[in-house]
């Protein structure tokens, strides 16, 4: 069903508006081709016209003046030949005159007549073997009722200009098209990301309501066995007392997310920025490194090497480093080794690792890998994305890559005091 979806999403989205445009965009161009001949057309109709009223006029004024003499340099025409009249040499004479007159006309066009039952009776030396276009204009009695026709001496031109056309046409058709189908593109993708978002939205809120609702059961629970005197006093009224501690932070880890997540969205959170030796501070409180009280038994805080002085805001590294460790401790068993190096804070461990085709992905608002783990572990989605803005608001960032044995190393890399000076003085 999800397919079918999709593919009439594409069909609506991208082919049909794509065939629309192309045949639009064909129906233009056939219009610009005919619109081209049909001009030229009526150019050489014109031209025709008016040579074939300037031939009729001068035969007329011969006939009437009666100058056999324009008639002494034209021989007589081939006996098979049946148009050998001297009507006919009058019109050959009369066009010749017409030629040599109208100098530029050879340049341009060249016309033929034609008698009444279509033989040549004229024709000018660079009359074509096939014109493509041909303008006509019919010849009065006075020239036999015969037919003028004009053509271009040299049609390469106008082949020339329909080919610029069909290319321009083509071209202008091919990036409608190719227009329209990208804007389907990245409106289907659009779509698809905001349903994805949409999901992934709906499963935070129900995770974030089992996150909320699970400590506050527990501290309920806890608080009415505590206020009824069913926990007798000594250890395990000490265990039930941590165990509301835990559940408390826990609640308070989630609603800190939840607060976070809110400004750095609107873009208000603020940064107290200072400059200090990363080393220095690494080797003070493991709080400060977002070690609570659940991790402190398991991580293990090491400095190798010269600290380097970063410009950063060092409850923004704890926030940070409570999101990675909190993790590494829900998503995995054993040691968890936090190094500081230069300019770098190293979160490892040894859980299961991320598949290499989520690891950009779980840096994205709400995404959690779909496995049993993170489904038995829950969890809202929000840590990740929230370390990584908080790391780049500073200037640094937050990076993941697996760690050779197994596990995983997220990488918290921040602006050193020189990179930031040069960059506030560019």
């Amino acid at each position: 069903m999800r397919v079918i979806r999709e593919i009439r999403l594409f069909l609506l989205a991208i082919l049909l508006p794509a065939v629309i445009v192309a045949a639009g965009g064909v129906r233009l161009l056939v219009y610009m081709w005919e619109s081209m001949w049909t001009e030229e057309r009526r150019e050489l109709e014109m031209r025709a016209y008016f040579i074939a009223g300037e031939i009729e006029d001068r035969i007329h004024d011969m006939e009437e003046d009666h100058h056999p003499h324009l008639l002494e340099d034209h021989p007589p025409r081939h006996p098979d030949d049946r148009l050998t009249s001297e009507k006919c040499m009058v019109i050959e004479a009369v066009c010749e005159d017409v030629l040599k007159e109208r100098s530029g006309l050879e340049g341009d066009v060249s016309f033929e007549v034609t008698g009444k039952h279509g033989e040549r009776i004229f024709a000018t030396s660079g009359w074509p073997d096939s014109p493509s276009v041909v303008g006509e204009s019919h010849l009065g009695p006075p020239a036999g009722n015969g037919t003028l026709r004009v053509a271009r001496v040299d049609g390469s031109a106008m082949r020339n200009r329909a080919v610029a056309i069909a290319a321009s046409g083509a071209v202008i058709v091919l990036l409608l098209v190719a227009a329209l189908v990208s804007g389907g593109v990245l409106l289907v993708r659009t779509l698809r990301r905001e349903r994805r978002e949409s999901r992934m939205k709906t499963d935070f809120i129900d995770n974030v309501s089992h996150e909320l609702n699970t400590p506050l059961a527990g501290i309920r629970l806890t608080a009415e066995l505590l206020a009824d005197g069913r926990i007798p006093e000594g250890e395990r009224r000490q265990g039930a007392l941590k165990s509301i501690l835990t559940e408390s932070d826990r609640l308070s880890r989630m609603v800190s997310e939840l607060l976070d997540f809110s400004r750095l969205e609107k873009g208000t959170h603020r940064y107290s920025i200072e400059t200090f030796d990363l080393a220095e501070f690494a080797s003070g409180p493991a709080e400060a490194q977002g070690v609570d009280s659940i991790s402190r038994g398991r991580a293990h805080i090491a400095v190798k090497g010269e600290g380097a002085f970063v410009s950063a805001d060092k409850d923004a590294i704890r926030q940070i480093g409570i999101n990675l460790v909190g993790n590494a401790v829900k998503y995995s068993e054993g040691a968890i080794d936090i190094e500081v190096e230069g300019n770098e804070i190293r979160y490892m461990d040894r859980g299961r690792g991320i598949p290499p085709e989520c690891a950009e992905r779980i840096f994205e608002r709400f995404y959690r890998i779909d496995d049993s783990l993170t489904r038995r572990e829950g969890g809202s989605g929000l840590g990740l994305p929230i370390a990584r803005a908080l790391a780049r608001g500073m200037g640094g960032d937050v990076t993941y890559s697996p760690r050779p044995g197994g596990g995983s190393v997220f990488t918290l890399t921040l602006a050193s005091a020189e990179r930031r000076k040069e960059g506030a003085d560019s």
